[in-house]
């Protein structure tokens, strides 16, 4: 589940479109099965879709309950998912925490040591690779992966640490204790949301790439920013009608495009760390998978 901005008429904020599998387990694809202009990116908005399609469903005898959804790491979204699906397990976006980590490496001044200096860029790269460990794993190594921070390391690179520390591991100290304990506040985004184990184990997507893919193609068939309301309307019509054809060609059973070798060849490499995993130390562990990793 994803927007996209600049096709979308003025007088909507985004084009909110949710993507699933469709197919058995030899040939399913990803592809957009609901479109949504949306005028807010609040919560009550989100909330609002998501009790439309759950009321169609019940309408037309279909069951709207997945066991897991992906989303960004927007709060308003999740927190909807939370409220309206029950019983579903919202997943963050894999590469959408890697663009997270990289902005802050640029707002703390990092980002040209972080292109010319390996060492910076492959350590900084192991704290997306903590998402390849169990949720209730990743506070540890976190802070074993801070303890054995290269001394060399530039300061930014602590602030960096204590930008995710807060927001995605431990949270904000609200209170210290005489006995040395800390009292924290929940961090915004906690491992369940981005740990990827799960995705892995259960052959469920790490990231929303299929859906920028189709993002950018669909910004390319529209063919310029904020059209009217009359020519989004046509176009969501014709890719509609794309998609049922589509649907039927996979319902047929034919197979998925293949895999570009480049993809397929990272993401066995990745497999063949995450395999190994019981087998190396932890750090080791993470700088296999920071080797393959990039922003």
């Amino acid at each position: 589940m994803d927007g996209t901005f600049k096709t979308v008429p003025t007088i909507f904020k985004q084009l909110y479109t949710i993507h699933g599998s469709v197919g058995g387990s030899e040939n399913s694809q990803i592809m957009p099965l609901v479109f949504s202009l949306m005028s807010s990116k609040s919560e009550e908005c989100y909330r609002a879709l998501f009790q439309n399609l759950i009321n169609f469903g019940d309408e037309h005898n279909i069951d709207l309950q997945p066991q897991y959804v992906l989303t960004d790491f927007e709060k308003a979204s999740i927190n909807a998912v939370h409220i309206e699906l029950h019983g579903v397990q919202n997943k963050g976006c894999h590469f959408h925490l890697f663009q997270s980590v990289y902005r802050k490496v640029q707002a703390f001044g990092l980002a040209s040591q972080y292109a010319s200096d390996e060492n910076i860029s492959l350590y900084v790269r192991h704290i997306p690779a903590l998402a390849f460990l169990p949720c209730d794993n990743i506070p540890a190594a976190f802070d074993e992966l801070r303890s054995n921070m290269p001394p060399d390391m530039p300061p930014e690179v602590n602030e960096l640490l204590d930008w995710f520390e807060i927001y995605y591991v431990h949270g904000k100290v609200i209170r210290r204790l005489r006995n040395g304990n800390v009292v924290r506040s929940e961090p915004l985004f906690p491992p369940s949301l981005w740990s990827v184990t799960e995705n892995i184990e259960y052959t469920f997507p790490r990231t929303q790439n299929s859906v920028e893919a189709w993002h950018r193609r669909w910004e390319t068939l529209v063919g310029r920013a904020h059209v009217g309301l009359f020519k989004i309307i046509k176009e969501l019509q014709s890719e509609q009608h794309q998609i049922e054809i589509k649907v039927e060609s996979i319902l047929r059973g034919n197979p998925r495009p293949k895999q570009k070798k480049h993809d397929r060849e990272h993401e066995n490499r990745i497999q063949v760390v995450y395999n190994d995993r019981e087998n190396r130390p932890l750090l080791d562990f993470l700088r296999g998978i920071a080797h393959n990793i990039s922003f």
